[in-house]
């Protein structure tokens, strides 16, 4: 695994515990355990600073990230005849 689908794989991870997190305090739910070790770093920096970026910035962001979001579809044949 490359360096840039790990990082893609850990911040979704920790960005999925910060929004549960949100929900269960919301609801009154069990919250997830406090950050102990490297979950410090991904929980109290990057998710805030992730949350503070601008939309555009984000997004330019994600979309750089190897992921599935990037399939690379084979370019389809042209068309011959009518299409009924």
């Amino acid at each position: 695994m490359g360096l840039t689908r790990w990082v893609r794989q850990t911040s979704e991870h920790y960005l999925m515990i910060d929004a549960q997190d949100k929900v269960a305090a919301r609801l009154g739910a069990t919250r997830p355990l406090p950050p102990r070790g490297v979950e410090i770093f991904w929980r109290r920096i990057y998710v805030p600073v992730f949350h503070r970026l601008p939309l555009k910035l984000r997004n330019a962001v994600i979309a750089r990230m190897p992921g599935s979001h990037q399939k690379q579809w084979k370019q389809q044949p042209p068309r011959k005849g009518p299409a009924v």
